[in-house]
């Protein structure tokens, strides 16, 4: 891929991915890009189930979610 086939975005919205709320609102917004955070938004005893949700949510933002996590047991 090169710089001239790469997306523009003006504006990411950073949703916790443990908080349905968020991700559910998340799909009614007008964001570029919506990353569903599994790290610094969710708390170190919530990581685990983060990573479970993360497919769910994909779905429900109903677009090309983009994810992002460390490797299980980092951080």
């Amino acid at each position: 891929m090169t710089t001239a086939t790469l997306p523009v975005w003006r504006s990411l919205l950073f949703v916790p991915v443990t908080a349905k709320r968020f991700v559910d609102g998340a799909a009614r917004r007008s964001a570029d890009a919506i990353i569903l955070d599994l790290e610094d938004s969710v708390a170190a005893s919530e990581k685990a189930r983060a990573r479970g949700l993360a497919p769910e949510a994909a779905e429900i933002v109903a677009r090309e979610a983009k994810m992002r996590a460390l490797a299980a047991g980092a951080g």
